[in-house]
């Protein structure tokens, strides 16, 4: 026998308290991983301590104006083959970049300690060269095993994919990138 026609519209009332709410929560999590940001997968030990292989990160889609210190995903030729990569930007067009030892002198300046992980017997030194207009200066962290800049030289800003913003898996690495 059919419930009275009062009961179904308290259920349906219900139904909506319940759905309606969910129904956003998917629009804004359908909005934030497809139209602001993108999911991007780190493979490789280049960034670590700060990024660690298998971490998930939401990178904004495009970034147009890179800074020094961003971490960014970028198109570049790694061994003649295009790739992304995941890397720091630690020199803008213009600047004059140094290495000394694996640590990056910008315009003269050692660069901030952002706990990068340098391996003095395995340490790079490149001379002094200026980053072309449109072009980026990056490096990993982990300078012994990164393939950067110092290997590949710089890369075109127009690759760049995006800036990384935060860490969302796994679950216990959650966090913003500063």
């Amino acid at each position: 026998m059919p419930a009275p026609p009062k009961e179904r519209s308290r259920s349906d009332r219900l139904a909506w308290l319940l759905l309606g709410p969910l129904a956003i929560v998917l629009l804004v999590i359908v909005a934030l991983f497809y139209v602001f940001f993108q999911a991007v997968q780190v493979d490789g030990p280049s960034m670590d301590p700060t990024l660690h292989t298998q971490d998930r990160l939401l990178v904004t889609h495009g970034y147009p104006t890179p800074a020094r210190g961003d971490i960014i995903a970028v198109h570049a030729r790694v061994e003649g083959k295009p790739d992304e990569i995941i890397k720091r930007v630690i020199a803008l067009p213009g600047d004059t970049i140094e290495i000394k030892a694996d640590v990056a002198y910008v315009n003269g300046v050692r660069e901030p300690e952002r706990g990068q992980v340098v391996v003095p017997a395995a340490a790079v030194n490149a001379p002094a060269q200026v980053v072309p207009a449109g072009m980026l200066y990056v490096m990993g962290d982990n300078r012994a095993v990164s393939e950067d800049s110092r290997f590949i030289g710089p890369v075109a800003a127009a690759g760049v994919v995006g800036r990384a913003v935060a860490i969302f898996s796994p679950i216990t690495r959650l966090r913003l990138i500063r």
